[in-house]
């Protein structure tokens, strides 16, 4: 009977790991919708979400590489969004929300490629989306 708390305990313990994995989307600013456009230099399909990078260059010739962060490859099949999307070298826009702390990161809601497709990855579910988007 004493060791009946021992799983009890071990599946706590792993559940708990499992729930910090994950993370909330409070870091972006909701109130601050953005576009930005540039070459795809990174895009992974991979748990807990799908993940891109981008290299901006600005008007005054400097670049700035953004991290761009997505639902899950799951999420995305289950849509019947093709990873074929976009690929790596192309001149994409992406629409979403940027980081509060300033830095170069955003939460995509949006994307339209040189092909001129132009996909809404999610405008109901993700905080801050605009009716009619």
């Amino acid at each position: 009977m004493k060791k009946s708390w021992l799983p009890c305990l071990l599946a706590s313990l792993l559940f708990s790991m499992a729930v910090s994995a994950h993370h909330s989307f409070a870091i972006y600013s909701i109130d601050n919708r953005i576009d930005i456009s540039g070459v795809l230099t990174h895009f992974e399909f991979r748990q807990p979400h799908i993940m891109m990078e981008l290299e901006v260059i600005n008007a005054d010739g400097s670049i700035e590489l953004w991290s761009v962060e997505s639902m899950s490859p799951g999420r995305w099949d289950r849509m019947g969004i093709a990873r074929d999307i976009a690929s790596v070298g192309e001149v994409v826009t992406l629409e979403g929300w940027p980081a509060k702390n300033g830095e170069h990161a955003m939460l995509l809601s949006a994307i339209t490629t040189a092909r001129d497709r132009t996909l809404v990855i999610d405008r109901v579910r993700q905080p801050g989306a605009r009716a009619g988007f």
